[in-house]
């Protein structure tokens, strides 16, 4: 470890407690599978360490960016050049007077999909089969058949310029895949639901039902991908038109730029056969809206976050 390294390790350590990792592949935290080494990577276990370790980023001047379940992002073939936190604060509450659930950011989409059908909630039931944390669902406003995250959000605590406090949902001006979050220095500690109270066998059901469906076209579970790769387009009059429907009638199935593939079974998905190189998957993407953009005139904008080396969020 060089001295500098020692240095920052040594702060870090009497700071938050535990120490820093160095040159993490980034690949084994990306469910793309792709990704160069980060300098510095730290996994947070619960709200306090994740809080300390983004100060400690803004006091020393390192470039910081904090990850989920690493399901929406490439990152780049030379890594990080500074401190990757994942956030893995997990934990689930529910409030029967008021019919909410909380859970803390880190907390998988999975496990809060299961623990509601278990306990006889509905209402987050669409958000079954998507990969990643509640922090990023957030984020990102994820959504599925119809529906979205801020859909059903009521209040959120976050933290921002060094202090926690309550928001309600305005707050996060809720967007297709968007929210405040994008745009302020933000962090999301956690964030509560309205739900419904049904019998888990209902409500399961339809868990079960939403994630048939979602085995039918895309990748299998397992499949190295970021999910779908490019946003759906919204015209002026509001339709909206699938990103996929335009990629297939563009003809893109099965395209590869080395071990990146379009998906042959759903043209809105890129796949890595195995050694795929971001370089690969942008110069696979830039394809793809070069060919959507020839045959329809119309732009597509990415889903999937490229992380560049120096790239900072906070």
């Amino acid at each position: 470890m060089k001295e500098g390294t020692k240095k920052i390790d040594h702060l870090f350590l009497a700071l938050v407690g535990r120490s820093l990792q160095t040159s993490v592949s980034l690949k084994e935290h990306s469910t793309f599978r792709i990704g160069g080494p980060a300098d510095f990577f730290f996994e947070a276990y619960n709200l306090e360490e994740l809080k300390q370790a983004v100060l400690f980023a803004r006091d020393q001047k390192i470039p910081v960016y904090v990850i989920g379940g690493g399901s929406n992002i490439l990152f780049a073939d030379e890594g990080y050049r500074g401190l990757i936190i994942k956030n893995s604060s997990r934990g689930i509450k529910v409030f029967l007077e008021s019919l909410e659930i909380e859970a803390l950011s880190g907390t998988k989409l999975s496990e809060l999909v299961d623990f509601a059908a278990q306990s006889g909630l509905s209402g987050l039931e669409f958000m079954a089969g998507i990969p990643g944390t509640v922090g990023g669902a957030v984020w990102g406003n994820a959504g599925a058949f119809g529906r979205n995250i801020g859909d059903i959000l009521v209040s959120a605590y976050i933290w921002e310029a060094g202090e926690e406090r309550k928001v309600k949902r305005d707050f996060f001006d809720f967007g297709y895949r968007s929210s405040s979050l994008k745009k302020r220095r933000s962090l999301l500690l956690s964030a509560r639901f309205k739900v419904e109270k049904e019998t888990s066998e209902t409500v399961q059901k339809r868990v079960n039902d939403i994630l048939s469906l979602r085995r039918l076209k895309h990748p299998p579970a397992g499949t190295a991908s970021a999910g779908s790769f490019f946003k759906n387009i919204f015209m002026p009059d509001g339709q909206k038109i699938a990103a996929g429907l335009l990629l297939d009638q563009a003809g893109v199935k099965g395209l590869r730029c080395g071990d990146a593939q379009v998906y042959p079974r759903h043209a809105n998905f890129i796949i890595n056969l195995g050694q795929a190189k971001a370089a690969d998957v942008l110069t696979l993407a830039a394809e793809m809206k070069g060919r959507v953009k020839e045959k329809f005139g119309l732009e597509l904008e990415e889903e999937v976050i490229y992380l560049e080396a120096n790239a900072s969020m906070l």
